[in-house]
């Protein structure tokens, strides 16, 4: 098993490769034909990287989330699973790229460094809390990408404002699709975040007899997710559009960021795995 899964993960680079520049070609506009193959060849990455993730697991015997390099190698597995339903429901295919390349390169370090000697941790061998983890990177990634679609959106609109047209603005999709995508994503995150977010404080309740314990991580996870549904919920009933939602959506991303990084690295927490 452990051989198997090795072979798979030195494989997953060269997949992702590959996806990547298919969807290059899409990109350009290179063999069309592609377009119509996107959800097969999505779904036999997701469907590779998610058996890889199972068998690191059962080589393990504890879900592969302790290291860095585990983080990394999931956050490339969730853009994927995230980008790959995003395209189903808007069904466009020409952004693909800007979120395989990120991923492909996610991948490819977790695969070269990868150190199969972990510690382990009795919490990530409990269903409830597994299922919390999932669900919570998977919402963190969705927001994560529709920030890059504001990013899109900002670029492409000044762009246009100052009339300087490239050949990669030129194959962008337009701006009330990208903002589309971008809302699409920020629904898809505080879905599958508020999930993660409630099975997290059932675990806490029958682990630590608290539903809020006091730790910085809990606090500021559900902190970002009432951020963030107040904010979709304010700009809907305002109905805040194109430039100022795509701001809205990149400070409150870049916020997100420096505020994680501060308290996810200074302070202590339970939820330290390795």
């Amino acid at each position: 098993m452990l051989q198997l899964s090795e072979a798979i993960g030195i494989m997953l680079p060269v997949l992702y490769l590959s996806v990547t520049f298919s969807y290059g070609f899409i990109f350009f506009g290179e063999f069309r034909k592609l377009e119509l193959k996107t959800p097969v060849i999505l779904t036999v990455l997701i469907v590779i990287h998610g058996a890889e993730i199972v068998l690191k697991g059962l080589t393990l015997g504890i879900v592969p989330f302790s290291t860095l390099l585990d983080a990394f190698s999931f956050w490339a597995f969730s853009l994927t699973a995230v980008y790959f339903f995003i395209e189903l429901t808007v069904r466009v295919k020409s952004t693909g790229l800007f979120v395989l390349i990120p991923a492909f390169f996610l991948q490819l370090v977790s695969s070269i460094f990868y150190d199969w000697h972990h510690a382990t941790n009795p919490m990530l061998t409990n269903p409830v809390f597994v299922v919390h983890v999932i669900f919570t990177i998977i919402g963190y990634t969705a927001i994560c990408v529709s920030s890059l679609y504001s990013l899109l959106y900002i670029m492409l609109n000044r762009n246009i404002k100052h009339h300087r047209f490239g050949r990669v603005y030129d194959k962008l999709p337009s701006l009330s699709t990208l903002e589309h995508l971008g809302i699409r994503s920020v629904q898809v995150g505080i879905v599958l975040l508020g999930f993660g977010i409630i099975l997290g404080h059932l675990r806490a309740g029958s682990l630590l007899d608290s539903y809020w314990p006091s730790d910085p991580k809990v606090w500021l996870t559900d902190t970002i997710w009432i951020c963030y549904l107040l904010g979709y919920g304010i700009a809907r009933l305002n109905s805040w559009r194109g430039r100022w939602m795509a701001y809205l959506s990149l400070f409150s991303f870049a916020g997100l960021v420096l505020v994680t990084v501060t308290v996810f690295f200074l302070l202590d927490s339970f939820h330290h795995f390795n």
